[in-house]
């Protein structure tokens, strides 16, 4: 349990450096310029009754902070994988 609790900790400290790098990535950006990212979503805005672009940039924000804590807990989980297959 303690080192479950490590790990959501140590993701929880990662999501806002990883969204930033998600967010700055060039190619986010050019898909959200040709359209096709705004078409993605469009399916979860219908979904959340989003209403302009307040609506749609806080489901897209909220989106991209839970994809970026999940990608830092798959990273934290396979750091400490590797932490503990090196020190048995």
């Amino acid at each position: 349990m303690k080192r479950a609790t490590i790990c959501g900790a140590a993701a929880l400290v990662l999501t806002f450096p990883v969204y930033l790098g998600i967010a700055r990535n060039g190619r986010v950006n050019e898909w959200f310029l040709d359209g096709r990212g705004w078409a993605a979503f469009e399916p979860l805005f219908r979904f959340c009754n989003a209403i302009g672009i307040t609506g749609d940039g806080n489901i897209l924000i909220a989106t991209m902070l839970f994809i970026s804590f999940l990608i830092a807990l798959t990273l934290v989980a396979i750091a400490s994988i590797a932490v503990r297959r090196r020190s048995a």
